[in-house]
């Protein structure tokens, strides 16, 4: 191996010194308790979320266990590996790693892997071989929850890494309100910069590196602009339902392209919808959706409202929090709203959100309406301190 690559690769370990391990993260301790099984271990989530602080706070825990050259991590972002990213540079590096320490490494970690061509048969080969333990992070949805489990066969286990949630954001800035929260988001360096200005930078600067190399580099998208346009009206109308003929008389796409564009937004963590409430999946798939942000923030600096507006913040801040504890979540639209209903096996719960004091009496009335149309359904409207308490709360 060439010895300026080595160097690269020393750079970014931690053999000599403590990895900056960070905001201590919920993810790292649900992972952790998977370390010692030979599975892989994936991670996924937009960029910036904190996927590498997850692998840095597990690298120091196995570090402190088990020992500093236990421990090979590779970022596959480096400029430096620019024309040389196949599996052959994951194996010639831990051969390296064996020729320097005199053993394998026993636990590798990939970073941002998606960007290695066929690295799942590199992986999955190591799995069947038992010759490490590995963790994977990327930031595709399709690429490391649905394909690459496919791929493996049951071989990894999965973990989702969001933007901070509203616990994690208080540890971070323990001052901050929940209202702060609702306008700022959770990315880790948005909420740890003190100036408006420069979050607002750093987060049309996520927003455009989503689009530009997540989305159009990825799926060969040419009409960037038109696709821009679609990202930008579906953070704007967060919550709200989509009609198709809408888009399609705004962007001048085909039914198909909007779509594709919106598949293309969720896989990169832009947004994630939720379908309509209905016994018959057909019925569901008929009628119109709601797409919410990821981030909190990125609606806010992307959105093309000229006013903050917190409500339906409040609602998306409930959205994410449904999402990221694992919560299969619904809309039900008919003569009344209901902004969620949560299914988990045969229980239905009807959940509504309102960011006042005192919410408006439609609110119950639309709950007991559905209790009544579904007598085993639990029931739950959230006013403005109920929500920041519920999204306070541990799982």
């Amino acid at each position: 191996m060439e010895e300026r690559i080595w160097r690269v690769v020393e750079s970014w370990n931690f053999w000599r010194k403590r990895p900056e391990t960070g905001i201590p993260r919920e993810v790292t301790e649900g992972a952790w308790p998977f370390v010692g099984r030979p599975e892989v271990t994936y991670f996924y989530g937009p960029r910036r979320a904190g996927k590498t602080f997850v692998c840095y706070q597990l690298l120091d825990r196995l570090s402190n266990k088990y020992g500093r050259e236990s421990c090979l991590y590779i970022n596959f972002e480096e400029p430096s590996f620019s024309g040389m990213l196949n599996t052959q540079l994951i194996t010639d590096i831990a051969a390296h790693f064996r020729t320097v320490f005199g053993k394998k490494p026993r636990f590798i970690f990939l970073d941002e892997v998606q960007n290695v061509p066929q690295w799942e048969k590199w992986v999955r080969a190591a799995v069947d071989k038992k010759e490490h333990k590995v963790f994977v992070t990327g930031s595709s949805a399709k690429l490391l929850s649905s394909e690459f489990s496919t791929s493996l066969g049951g071989r990894g286990v999965g973990f989702m890494v969001l933007p901070f949630s509203y616990r994690e954001f208080k540890t971070a800035s323990p001052k901050s309100t929940f209202g702060d929260y609702l306008e700022r988001g959770g990315y880790p360096a948005v909420v740890l910069e003190n100036d408006d200005r420069k979050r607002i930078r750093l987060l049309e600067e996520y927003f455009e590196t989503a689009i530009a190399r997540d989305i159009a580099s990825r799926y060969d998208v040419r009409d960037v602009q038109t696709l821009k346009t679609l990202a930008v009206y579906t953070l704007t109308n967060s919550g709200k339902l989509f009609s198709y003929n809408k888009l399609r008389a705004m962007t001048g796409l085909s039914f198909d392209a909007i779509r594709d564009y919106l598949s293309y937004l969720e896989d990169a963590f832009v947004v994630f919808h939720t379908p309509s409430f209905s016994y018959s999946l057909k019925k569901a798939m008929q009628k119109p959706r709601k797409y919410y942000a990821y981030d909190l923030g990125m609606k806010s600096a992307i959105s093309k409202s000229y006013s903050p507006d917190l409500g339906r913040n409040a609602e998306n801040a409930a959205a994410i929090e449904f999402v990221r504890r694992g919560k299969e979540i619904q809309y039900y639209s008919n003569d009344y709203e209901i902004d969620f209903v949560v299914k988990e096996g045969l229980k239905l719960s009807a959940v509504n959100i309102s960011y006042s004091d005192l919410p408006p009496e439609r609110e119950r009335k639309a709950l007991d309406s559905f209790k009544q149309e579904h007598k085993r359904a639990a029931t739950l409207l959230l006013d403005k301190k109920r929500l920041e308490k519920w999204i306070l709360a541990k799982r």
